[in-house]
């Protein structure tokens, strides 16, 4: 329709206006719309579903119907703590070229007579473990509580002292930066460089040192910090009560009552690396080797430690919570248990039974055992605390930290009546232990701050445990190779085939049907390591002051900065039986033992008084910062400063 000029522009204009008040509608829609998803969703009443199942059927146990019973075969059962025993399985044979089938390597072993081949079984190969464990915490608290208006700073540096330590500890542990060998060859050269090691440190060693070395081609016995002992002590007669008491606590110490109480715990933590290894991978009352034969045996304790505390002249008149003094044990235990194999059978008539035939098993080139385990606890717990006497019962806790690192391993294998090796054998078990504590507390009263109430103070009763053990089951007899044996060694050399008869009517197999063997034509590695490390930074800083507000001078006290406990325990066990060695090449023995402590006076942390220090490192807050700020209504006053406690990784070499 066609409109003037006039009625167009206004019938336009209508139009848009009609658009945007749709799209303020549109938008308002769009707002409610998403506001929806902010709601909750309201939850709907679960449903109450019974199910009820019946089965007419029942499991029973597993019949498969098959019946069978092995043939009766004499074997050798080794006594040890555990074994694998292995039962070959006959196969029926008529006979016919069985001499053949022997020479020509295709069955391990014919029994003469009997028509029947037992074929030749699988041994087990090489084994490694690489383990490391490591836990590090740090908890340097700072604590302002009470109407004292005061911030403390720093008194020194916590950081340096501790790296101080950990860099004389690193001059009197010989074994517990080693880097790990990879491969069977690493291993043998590994063992090999031990000895030298060890004549490098007895070397640097100073008659002043506080070390103790033992060092013999057979060293036994139980050792307690350099002495040897009948009876060995105990770990719970030593452990520290706070840390005990915080194991059985229900949480009824404290009274929270109308009475003042303040009871303070900065200490108490608990570092434990703990390992375990049984090594019974093989195992042979007959051991023939080509080459040479090194064995080792190292054990290395080392505990250090500083524990020289600054307390004010103001707490003198107060009762100490305990009387232990920080103590430091090194335990050890070499010993070989005698472990005689069962006898052999004989005749009617009483005449020995010799073996008729062998059993091999081969492993053409190098038998690597390794077992690699490092643990490191590393644990930084410097507090610093400035308080006053609340009306009330408190409990404050700023330490009671747990670092436990733990593993357990056996290795569990096969024994045989006799191994032969075209190489050589390395065989080392070391165990290598260091703790290493600061525990220079400072304790400081400000001003005119006193109580009437019962008042304690500890700041030692710390134990530094090192405990140590390597048992070897079965005792070893050396002689030069015997002919027979080397007849058995150049034909397992070339292949299989039939045993030397002078071998299977020696005087070692007598009273056996038939010899297991097994025939390793290199070396034999056999590398059992632990390392264990705990570090503990527990240097605590403790200033008392008078509450401004209240006058809770017969508050009672109960601080404790001390009774922490750095506790390493390992153990390897060498399964076998007595056995007799014979060797074409050299025989090696060597086995040391170390147990050394180091006490620090010298850490200079705290080079004045306490009543000095603590007027430096004590500020009183301004008065702008004690005032209440108008945003909260004047009802808070603002925090004091946090002081910067450091965060430095001084573990240096230790964790190589």
């Amino acid at each position: 329709m066609h409109m003037d000029q006039t009625t167009e522009a206004i019938a336009h204009f209508i139009g848009l206006f009609s658009q945007a008040v749709e799209e303020v509608r549109l938008r308002l829609d769009y707002e409610d719309f998403r506001a929806l998803p902010q709601e909750p969703l309201e939850q709907n009443e679960l449903l109450n579903v019974q199910i009820n199942i019946v089965s007419p059927y029942s499991l029973e146990g597993f019949k498969p119907q098959v019946e069978y019973t092995p043939p009766p075969i004499d074997r050798f059962d080794a006594q040890v703590s555990v074994t694998v025993s292995h039962d070959p399985i006959p196969l029926n044979y008529d006979g016919g070229g069985a001499q053949e089938m022997a020479s020509s390597g295709k069955a391990s072993a014919i029994a003469p007579g009997t028509g029947q081949v037992f074929a030749e079984y699988q041994p087990l190969g090489s084994l490694a473990l690489y383990l490391k464990q490591e836990a590090r915490l740090e908890d340097n608290d700072y604590l302002s509580i009470g109407d004292h208006g005061l911030v403390l700073d720093s008194i020194v540096d916590t950081d340096a002292a501790l790296a101080a330590l950990i860099q004389a500890a690193s001059t009197l542990q010989p074994f517990a930066d080693l880097h790990e060998p990879g491969s069977a060859a690493e291993i043998g050269d590994f063992i090999m460089h031990v000895p030298l090691i060890a004549d490098a440190f007895v070397e640097t060693l100073e008659e002043s040192e506080a070390v103790f070395v033992s060092r013999d081609e057979n060293v036994e016995g139980k050792f307690v910090n350099g002495e040897e002992v009948e009876e060995l002590p105990t770990l719970d007669a030593y452990l520290p009560n706070e840390i005990e008491d915080s194991e059985e606590s229900d949480g009824t110490g404290t009274d929270f009552s109308t009475q003042a109480t303040m009871n303070i715990e900065a200490g108490a933590n608990l570092l434990v690396n703990e390992a375990i290894l049984i090594n019974d991978w093989y195992g042979t009352p007959v051991l023939a080797i080509a080459g040479d034969y090194i064995h080792l045996n190292a054990i290395s304790q080392l505990n250090v430690w500083s524990d020289n505390d600054t307390t004010s002249d103001t707490l003198s008149g107060w009762k100490s919570l305990t009387q232990a003094p920080t103590q430091a044990f090194n335990v050890a235990t070499i010993q070989t248990i005698d472990n005689r194999p069962p006898p052999g059978i004989e005749s009617a008539e009483s005449v020995p039974v010799f073996p008729a035939y062998w059993q091999v098993s081969r492993i053409d080139g190098d038998l690597m055992l390794a077992n690699w385990i490092k643990q490191v606890s590393f644990v930084e717990d410097n507090d610093i605390t400035v308080m006053s006497a609340s009306g009330g019962g408190t409990e404050i806790v700023l330490g009671d930290n747990t670092v436990i690192n733990a593993t357990s391993l056996a290795a569990l294998g096969n024994y045989y009546d006799l191994i032969i090796v075209g190489g050589s054998v390395y065989h080392a078990n070391i165990i290598s232990q260091t703790n290493i504590l600061l525990d220079n507390d400072f304790v400081g009263a400000v001003g005119n701050f006193q109580t009437t109430g019962e008042a304690s103070l500890s700041t030692g009763g710390n134990l530094l445990w090192n405990e140590a053990s390597i048992t070897q089951y079965g005792t070893m007899s050396f002689d030069t190779m015997p002919p027979s044996y080397l007849e058995a060694l150049d034909k397992l050399a070339e292949g299989s085939g039939p045993a030397p008869q002078s071998l299977l009517s020696g005087s070692d197999f007598a009273g056996l049907t038939n010899i297991k063997v097994l025939y390793i034509s290199g070396d034999v590695v056999d590398l059992q390591y632990v390392s264990q490390i705990n570090v503990l930074g527990d240097a605590d800083q403790v200033a008392l002051a008078k509450s401004q507000t209240s006058a809770d001078t017969d508050a009672d006290w109960s601080i404790s900065t001390g009774s922490n406990a750095l506790i390493n325990q390992a153990a390897i066990a060498d399964g076998g039986v007595n056995s007799t060695t014979y060797t074409g090449g050299a025989v090696y023995s060597d086995e040391l033992l170390i147990q050394a402590e180091l006490i620090s006076n010298d850490t200079d942390l705290y080079t004045q008084g306490a009543d000095a220090l603590v007027s430096e490192a004590v500020a009183f807050l301004s008065d702008d910062l004690l005032a209440p700020s108008e945003s909260d209504g004047g009802q808070n006053s603002q925090d004091a400063p946090m002081p910067d406690g450091g965060t430095a990784d001084v573990m240096q070499t230790m964790l190589g």
